[in-house]
C-alpha cells in the first residue's frame, strides 16, 4: 500500500535526472510534477512514469511551489528536486511519520555530490533543510533559498537525501546566475543598498570562510570549485543590485549575464584547447588567478575606474580559474 502523500518535484530541463527522482518517490500516492515549460523530455519522461504534470512558467522558487502544494491530493508533502534521491532509511521513516506524525514537519540531511565527490567540508557539507511537512500548516516565503513558514513543530530524521548538484560547470554558473537575479531583485524590493567595501570583501570572506575557515580545501579541487562559484555568486548579486540601482554605467557590466557567458565560454575553449597531456597542480588554481587579477588591477589601470574596474579584474581572475579548471575536467573526460 503507497504512502498517502504527494511528492512535489520541481523541474526545468531535467531529463537527465528526473526518472532517478521519481523512482526513488514510488512509495508516495501521488508524484506531482510542477514544470516551468522545459523544452527537453522532461514531462514526457514524467508521464510516461505516471506522475500528473502542472506546467507554469517561473517567477520564483516560492510562489512555484505554493502553487503546486495547492493542487497536490494529500495534505502531507515532500518536496524533492529532479537532482535529489531519498535513501532507503529516509522513505521508511517518512512512511512511519506519515502515519503516526508526531510534528507538523520534519527536516532532514542533505549529502551533497559534486564533480566527483561527496562534500564534507564548506558550506555545502552536510546539511539539514526541512521538506515534509503538513500543508495545514506550513507554506513557503522568499524569492530564492526559499523558507518554509511552519505553524507547529518540527521533527528531525536521520536517513539522507542524496543530492547530485552538479551536471556539468555550464549549468552549476547558470544556477548561480539564476540565484543572485532573485536574490539582487530580493535586496531591491527592500531598498537595501551596497558600496565597494561590501563588493571588495564579501565575496572574499565567502570564499576565504568556507575555503580556510570551513576546511573546504580538504575536499581538493571539486571543494575549492564550490567555493570559488559562491564567491562569484555573492559578487553577482551586489552587481546586479547596482545595476537596478543604475549605479553601473560600464555597457559589458550592464549586461552581466551575457557578458559573463561569454567569459566561460572562452575560458572553456582555451581550456579545452591545452593538451590532456599537460600537467596541472592544485596550487595553480590559487595563485594564476591571484596573479591575473592583481595584473590586471594594478598594471592593467582597473585601479583608477572604482568598483567596476575592481568588478572586471575579479572576473578577469574567475575566467582564469575556470580555464584552469576547464581543462581539468578535460584531462578526465568530465566535460
Amino acid at each position: 500500500m503507497q504512502a498517502p502523500i504527494t511528492v512535489l518535484i520541481p523541474t526545468y530541463n531535467e531529463e537527465k535526472l528526473v526518472a532517478q527522482a521519481i523512482s526513488c518517490a514510488g512509495f508516495a500516492d501521488e508524484v506531482l510534477v510542477i514544470d516551468s515549460y522545459s523544452t527537453d523530455r522532461t514531462v514526457e519522461i514524467a508521464e510516461a512514469m505516471g506522475c500528473k504534470v502542472l506546467q507554469r512558467s517561473f517567477d520564483n522558487f516560492s510562489n512555484q511551489k505554493n502553487y503546486a502544494i495547492s493542487r497536490a491530493k494529500h495534505d502531507w508533502i515532500l518536496v524533492l528536486d529532479a537532482d535529489e534521491y531519498l535513501t532507503y532509511t529516509l522513505r521508511k521513516e517518512i512512511t512511519a511519520a506519515v502515519m503516526e506524525p508526531e510534528h507538523e514537519a520534519y527536516k532532514m540531511p542533505f549529502k551533497n555530490y559534486f564533480i566527483n565527490r561527496f562534500i564534507d567540508y564548506g558550506s555545502n557539507a552536510l546539511k539539514i533543510k526541512t521538506r515534509f511537512f503538513n500543508r495545514k500548516h506550513c507554506h513557503y516565503k522568499g524569492l530564492v533559498h526559499e523558507q518554509l513558514i511552519c505553524e507547529g513543530t518540527t521533527g528531525v530524521f536521520s536517513g539522507k537525501i542524496l543530492h547530485y548538484t552538479y551536471k556539468d560547470l555550464k549549468h552549476f554558473y547558470e544556477k548561480k546566475n539564476q540565484y543572485s537575479d532573485l536574490q539582487s531583485q530580493q535586496l531591491f524590493q527592500k531598498g537595501k543598498n551596497t558600496s565597494y567595501l561590501q563588493i571588495l570583501f564579501k565575496p572574499a570572506y565567502r570564499f576565504l570562510n568556507e575555503y580556510i575557515l570551513r576546511l573546504g580545501f580538504l575536499d581538493g579541487i571539486p571543494g575549492l570549485t564550490s567555493t570559488a562559484m559562491n564567491g562569484y555568486g555573492v559578487l553577482s548579486r551586489y552587481v546586479k543590485l547596482l545595476i537596478l540601482q543604475k549605479k553601473i554605467r560600464d555597457p559589458q557590466l550592464m549586461d552581466y549575464n551575457n557578458f559573463t557567458r561569454s567569459l566561460m565560454a572562452k575560458a572553456r575553449a582555451d581550456g579545452f584547447a591545452r593538451a590532456k597531456t599537460q600537467k596541472i597542480y592544485k596550487v595553480q588554481f590559487i595563485v594564476t588567478p591571484m596573479v591575473t587579477f592583481w595584473k590586471d588591477f594594478v598594471f592593467g589601470g582597473n585601479i583608477s575606474k572604482g568598483k567596476e574596474g575592481y568588478i572586471h579584474s575579479y572576473l578577469k581572475g574567475f575566467q582564469t580559474f575556470n580555464t584552469l579548471l576547464y581543462h581539468w575536467l578535460h584531462k578526465r573526460n568530465m566535460e
